[in-house]
């Protein structure tokens, strides 16, 4: 048997011993143990080891009883089985990894893929404002500073069911806002005035943030992001003028 095919037993799967013992088998037919044991130079010891696994692999068969004897399937036939077995250990194999790290890996793709997205219009702003605020667990921080009042009341319908869930609500707004909408704000969460913010915006989590701004115009634009250090940079701010002494409220709001 040349090397090439001592080679290509192997790499199929057989050990050293099983393509020993196949190719004595190939080259005399049915023997005992004890005479493939002694032709293939395969220790006593692991010689029905040897042949046990040939079997299961689909190579050899086993004929008569004391002693009984071993002989050859067609490499055709032995390949076919072989073939055959890898496949489903394959499919087994490849069903296990996709079931359990597939998810794993995909939680890591997106744990890692952060966007910055700018987002113009007061239409688009409140649809991002809602997805964060359907995805939101804990509490949102939000801030604002010379926003209009027409648009702070079209965000308390979005504000409202995440209070009755329990989840916390921060407003921290500068002094010149609608009485109204103070009181609005006031009974889905706490506010607080600041006479100077410099920028406003929403923090979700301290996970997502959209930063607030306004052109020369008055138009109202965002900056969206899901980057932790950016959240995290705009959440510290913002609790550093959350903590401050609480400035007195404008004339006119009430408690």
């Amino acid at each position: 048997m040349s090397a090439k095919v001592k080679r290509a037993l192997r790499e199929v799967g057989l050990t050293q011993y099983e393509a020993n013992a196949y190719q004595l088998l190939i080259e005399r037919g049915p023997l005992t143990a004890k005479q493939i044991s002694l032709g293939a130079q395969i220790p006593y010891s692991k010689v029905y080891e040897t042949l046990t696994s040939l079997g299961k692999k689909g190579w050899i068969e086993q004929e008569g009883k004391r002693p009984c004897k071993f002989l050859p399937k067609s490499p055709e036939t032995a390949l076919k089985t072989m073939k055959n077995s890898f496949e489903d250990h394959w499919k087994q194999s490849e069903k296990a990894i996709m079931d359990e790290l597939v998810p794993l890996y995909e939680k890591m793709k997106t744990r890692e893929k952060y966007d910055i997205w700018i987002i113009k219009g007061t239409l688009n702003i409140n649809y991002k404002f809602k997805e964060m605020a359907k995805n939101c667990k804990q509490e949102m921080l939000i801030a604002f500073p010379y926003i209009p009042d027409e648009f702070l009341i079209g965000l308390y319908p979005l504000l409202h069911p995440i209070a009755e869930e329990g989840l916390r609500l921060c407003f921290m707004v500068c002094k010149g806002l609608d009485e109204n909408v103070y009181k609005a704000l006031s009974r889905i969460g706490e506010v607080k005035f600041r006479t100077k913010m410099f920028g406003g915006g929403v923090i979700s989590d301290g996970k997502e943030v959209l930063l607030l701004f306004t052109d020369e115009r008055g138009e109202v634009s965002a900056i969206w992001s899901d980057h932790p250090g950016l959240a995290a940079l705009a959440k510290d701010y913002f609790n550093y003028l959350w903590r401050e002494p609480e400035e007195p409220k404008p004339r006119g709001i009430q408690n």
